[in-house]
């Protein structure tokens, strides 16, 4: 965190809203403790997914966010890759599909990836392909930028290319929802190829359909899945995750740092610590050897 721009907020939350903390700081807690040193499991992006939506689209983060009193100071940011500009650079009926990406890891990664395909009777207009290039700068890849949550959860993470729609934008948050809702983060829907012909069908139902394509593969991750990675790099490298996770241990610790070695039951009595908490500590050993002393 950069401590020049930090500013302290002391809060202080019971019930329910102390709960709240705990589950958001909990969710924060396991995103960052996913390794940046490989790409994350399928599994690891299906779990990472169901905690994205219960943080982002159900709106956990935002309503602890706002009773820390934290959103009538700031909103909080990410630094993310952004690849709305490299489109707009870019004659729209050219794009193939386009990819937002950047998670970091030591394996294969990108930050912004753009496929297209240029028509033959536009590109014979320029003596050679330098000449196309240069009257036409197109970017491959996106762009770092700061963005609030709220405008990065709308932004592109996807544009695929249809003939019967033409291009379609996807966003981070629609993504989230696509492996979260679909791809068995919290339910599995294994109905696929929906036509985008329908008028019936929904936005959501076309951009499945597109997603389920994959289109992209990062080692073993398709492209949705990938996009995920990413986003979960962004939240573990914000300067607030940690900050919120802070405060949940240090608000119950006991949820955080329990001793592992220790059982403790509810009495109602005064205990040695002054609490209605009894405790049993045990003995690592083996199995049979396990004692449980008062």
């Amino acid at each position: 965190m950069n401590l020049q721009n930090r500013v302290e907020i002391n809060f202080e939350l019971t019930g329910s809203d102390l709960e709240r903390l705990v589950v958001v700081g909990s969710d924060l807690n396991y995103l960052m403790s996913l390794p940046e040193d490989r790409l994350p499991t399928h599994t690891e992006v299906r779990l990472g997914a169901s905690v994205l939506r219960r943080l982002f689209i159900d709106n956990e983060f935002k309503r602890l966010w706002r009773k820390i009193g934290a959103s009538l100071i700031a909103q909080p940011t990410v630094l993310a890759t952004n690849i709305d500009a490299a489109l707009d650079a870019w004659p729209p009926h050219w794009v193939l599909y386009a990819w937002g990406g950047g998670a970091k890891s030591s394996s294969a990664h990108h930050k912004g990836f753009i496929l297209g395909a240029i028509p033959e009777d536009e590109h014979e207009k320029y003596p050679s392909v330098d000449d196309l290039l240069s009257a036409n700068p197109m970017p491959k890849q996106g762009e770092l930028v700061r963005m609030t949550v709220d405008d990065w959860l709308k932004s592109t993470s996807a544009a695929i290319k249809t003939n019967e729609i033409g291009q379609v934008g996807i966003s981070r948050a629609s993504i989230i929802k696509y492996i979260a809702n679909r791809k068995g983060g919290v339910h599995f829907d294994p109905h696929q190829n929906i036509s985008t012909r329908s008028k019936k069908h929904s936005r959501r139902d076309i951009e499945s359909t597109l997603l389920d394509h994959g289109l992209l593969r990062v080692g073993h991750l398709s492209g949705p899945e990938f996009e995920i990675a990413s986003v979960i790099h962004a939240v573990a490298s914000s300067d607030w995750a940690p900050e919120i996770i802070r405060a949940a241990e240090s608000a119950a610790p006991e949820d955080f740092d329990g001793d592992p070695n220790e059982l403790k039951f509810w009495t109602g009595l005064m205990e040695e610590d002054g609490t209605g908490w009894a405790t049993s500590r045990f003995s690592p050993g083996d199995e049979g050897s396990n004692q449980a002393s008062d």
